[in-house]
């Protein structure tokens, strides 16, 4: 479709771009499958990003590819307040697999709008309050409100909402606030929460709003009893609990959803990403009994997409019908092994943690001071890329320390012990020049 297409027109669409994200490689992809990524030199990559970890059944899976072709054979766009039979259907599927009590769902094309979603129905079930608490390192988007919830660039100019999110210290166990240790700590960072939220009560919380496995703000993951307390703190301060399951739902962490994982029901979960295997589809999952939207309130264009409605039937078919959940588990004790032994060889790996094919490497300059390795660990990843491996990074722009492993369920072993080895040459080209 592109072989006519000149070098200059290309550098020309590059030059109209206006980025958003930065730190771009400069590689053009032309081409997927499964867990590889081909460029426009005709290079291969395996990818461990899951390009932004939507392609968790891999890259143009031919059950999706194929139910997006019968449907656009019917029609490609259905507006809001029509039904439609993909609509429904999916409708009733999330409703069918979705943990506990949360049978109602409202759709959208993007995880900010998503979380924004989340937001203003806690406000509209908290009326006169005011205040969301979330997490430190959390990331809930890119519009207004979802970043000032969200981890900054402190510089930034957007931060209009701020005053009506307060945030506190996650159980970071490798970076504890409060000096302590998991277990003996006895989770002080939940006792502090709770005394956060009583200091607020005048001004009224709305809800906790955090990642059951932070992401973007340094792939971290919690001990299951602090899930477990900080689902106690909601019930007993009357406030309500948003999970933000954009990055964790969908078989990302070995389970269909991290509330399966954790055992922990919120009142509402945020979903996107990797729920229709590769077309844009996220929207919220509610408790029954919560207050909905009236007319008007939550309703977008093009939120009940056809062909992203059919490509996340099929998506969800996929991770049924399979054993990728199984296999995303034994590739997690397989990874997380291999790295744990190169943490006794490599003193620049601090941490490894996560849980599936969810798994961060936060790298330090010194294990005492545990000095984030921010330079080293952006060399790692342009290292690994001109090697063929594309691996995640947290935060962006230059920001994070901790490199991410989540390729898509599909990878074969033959590509892990690939990513497992490109890895160890890197991290010691890396340690041996720094």
């Amino acid at each position: 479709m592109f072989n006519k297409i000149t070098f200059d027109e290309i550098l020309e669409g590059r030059r109209a771009l206006l980025d958003g994200w930065g730190g771009r490689p400069g590689i053009i992809i032309i081409g997927a499958k499964g867990a590889k990524l081909r460029d426009s030199e005709g290079r291969e990559y395996i990818d461990c990003t899951s390009q932004a970890f939507v392609l968790n059944i891999g890259a143009n899976h031919p059950r999706v590819i194929e139910a997006v072709r019968r449907q656009l054979e019917e029609t490609t766009h259905v507006v809001y307040n029509l039904d439609s039979i993909p609509l429904l259907l999916l409708t009733r599927k999330l409703a069918e697999i979705a943990p506990d009590t949360l049978s109602r769902v409202n759709f959208c094309l993007e995880g900010s709008l998503a979380s924004e979603s989340a937001m203003k129905l806690a406000m509209k079930n908290r009326p006169g309050c005011k205040y969301f608490v979330v997490f430190e390192h959390g990331y809930h988007g890119r519009n207004l409100l979802t970043m000032a919830a969200s981890w900054t660039d402190p510089e930034t100019p957007f931060s209009y909402f701020k005053e009506n999110v307060i945030k506190v210290p996650e159980a970071y166990c490798y970076r504890c606030k409060f000096n302590l240790h998991y277990p003996s700590c006895n989770l002080e960072c939940a006792r502090f929460i709770e005394e956060t939220i009583e200091k607020h009560r005048d001004g009224g919380v709305v809800a906790l709003m955090m990642e059951p496995v932070q992401g973007n703000g340094g792939q971290i993951s919690f001990p299951s009893e602090f899930h477990r307390k900080v689902r106690e703190i909601c019930d007993r301060q009357d406030i309500l609990l948003i999970w933000d399951e954009i990055q964790t739902a969908f078989g990302r962490v070995g389970k269909m959803f991290a509330a399966e994982l954790y055992q922990v029901v919120p009142d509402i979960l945020v979903f996107g990403k990797a729920v229709a295997g590769g077309l844009p589809l996220a929207g919220i999952m509610t408790r029954d009994n919560l207050k909905v939207f009236d007319a008007g309130e939550n309703a977008f264009t093009f939120a009940h997409f056809p062909l992203s409605l059919v490509a996340a039937l099929a998506t969800i078919e996929v991770l049924q019908e399979g054993q990728l959940l199984e296999r995303c588990n034994r590739l997690n004790q397989h990874i997380i092994h291999h790295l744990r032994n190169l943490q006794k060889n490599y003193q620049i790996i601090g941490d490894v943690r996560g849980p599936g094919l969810a798994i961060g490497i936060e790298l330090v300059k010194d294990r005492d001071s545990k000095e984030p390795a921010v330079k080293e660990a952006s060399e790692v990843v342009r290292l690994a890329l001109k090697r063929g491996v594309m691996f995640g990074i947290s935060k962006y722009g230059g920001l994070g320390n901790v490199v991410k492993i989540k390729p898509p369920l599909v990878i074969s072993d033959e590509e892990v012990e690939t990513v497992l080895s490109v890895f160890e040459q890197c991290i010691a080209e890396v340690q041996r020049h720094g």
